[in-house]
């Protein structure tokens, strides 16, 4: 008779990153991305930054920036990827739920809870460049 192992974790960090860990607050299974992205923030002006996507799902959005939102702030923005992946515009609204940042000076991490989530077609690049 054979019994299944259950894998144990060096770290809580390992078991979260492996999608291990059962108290995580996740409705879906979010995709790494790990990829740069130019977003675009509206608000009382237009503020353009860099950022590189760690995650997504429809429901949230994880990324690294030098954007520097107050948890519980309601931010929109629309985000374009590098041509190379073939990516039309993403445009989101949402909620900061956290903020993390792990040594003075590195780029702070935005945790958003998505209130808002659509593909824009190609042509809105042309436009977001302008902006």
């Amino acid at each position: 008779m054979s019994q299944t192992k259950v894998a144990s974790h060096n770290s809580p960090g390992e078991a979260i990153m492996l999608g291990m860990c059962p108290n995580q607050q996740r409705s879906s299974t979010r995709k790494f991305l790990r990829l740069p992205a130019w977003m675009v923030f509206y608000g009382d002006n237009l503020q353009k930054h860099v950022a590189m996507v760690r995650d997504m799902t429809r429901q949230g959005i994880f990324f690294y920036s030098d954007v520097r939102p107050q948890v519980g702030e309601e931010i929109a923005f629309v985000m374009k990827f590098p041509k190379w992946t073939d990516s039309s515009p993403i445009a989101c609204k949402g909620k900061v739920v956290r903020i993390e940042q792990a040594v003075p000076g590195a780029a702070i991490g935005v945790a958003l809870s998505l209130s808002r989530f659509f593909v824009l077609n190609k042509s809105w690049s042309n436009q977001l460049r302008a902006a």
